[in-house]
């Protein structure tokens, strides 16, 4: 399922609707706004790139709700609905996950950023609801009244605030693929601010250490109950010191970069059948 702007294109669809057609299950693409479709028709609905839903959020969780009402949605309803807004990064962090330093502002609030840039240096700005690179900036530190003027032109949302980390400007990201609770595949991708393009590459193999802190911090969502996910990708950089660092935990509509490993789009598919 997807919608009907994408802001750019999605090639995980083709590949999965062709690995159900391979096990005889009949798929379709459907836009998650076209309100002609009867969502009760179909025995599953996998949220993919449902990409334009941030600023249509309100309908967007009817939308959810409804159709988790009607059949069954995959990811399950409670997952998604606790992983749109990203104070779950704090929630985590409280439970002794490693996950970047974060403050959340609410909507309206303007922090003491002379405090901020002095314990972080420069900072990064993102809205605490988002998807792919949407109104996130990064801000020298000191530069209080740029801080200030972006933190303004968003009053109306929550807000994340995080230390620029040196290893994602040099050397990118590592996105850790999940099919059917297990590790799939993984990708490096570079930092992406608002208004460009995404920068990723091909398959690489994460280290030891990042595989663990991505188990641990999957694990720590397992016992919330939301049930088996079919999808999820753990975003993590590293801190000055080396240590993985979770940036982004995505189980609504990650990219799955099925174009790079097109042979591990059974698992998926196998966790949905299981289904």
């Amino acid at each position: 399922m997807t919608c009907t702007e994408l802001p750019r294109p999605d090639p995980d669809l083709a590949i999965l609707r062709a690995e159900f057609a391979r096990r005889g299950v009949q798929a379709r693409i459907e836009c998650w706004e076209d309100e002609s479709v009867d969502w009760s028709r179909f025995r599953a609905v996998v949220v993919r790139s449902t990409w334009n839903y941030v600023p249509r959020l309100r309908d967007y969780r009817a939308w959810l709700e409804r159709t988790a009402a009607r059949t069954q949605l995959i990811n399950p309803l409670p997952a998604i609905l606790w992983n749109l807004h990203k104070r779950y990064l704090a929630e985590l962090a409280a439970e002794g996950m490693p996950v970047v330093p974060t403050v959340i502002l609410p909507h309206g609030v303007q922090p003491d950023w002379a405090g901020l840039f002095e314990q972080h240096g420069d900072l990064v700005l993102k809205p605490a609801i988002s998807a792919g690179s949407f109104a996130t900036v990064r801000v020298r530190a000191g530069d209080a009244a740029s801080a200030r003027a972006h933190r303004a032109a968003h009053d109306d949302r929550d807000m994340l605030v995080q230390p620029l980390l040196r290893s994602v400007v040099e050397g990118g990201e590592t996105n850790m693929v999940h099919l059917g609770s297990r590790f799939s595949h993984a990708i490096h991708k570079m930092a992406r601010w608002d208004g460009q393009a995404e920068q990723s590459g091909g398959l690489v193999e994460p280290e030891p250490d990042e595989r663990d802190a991505a188990e641990r911090i999957l694990r720590a969502v397992a016992r919330r109950g939301f049930g088996k996910l079919a999808y999820a990708r753990v975003d993590m950089a590293r801190d000055d010191g080396g240590t993985p660092l979770l940036m982004e935990l995505e189980i609504v509509e990650p990219s799955l970069f099925l174009d790079r490993a097109p042979e591990r789009a059974g698992l998926l598919v196998d966790a949905v059948i299981g289904r």
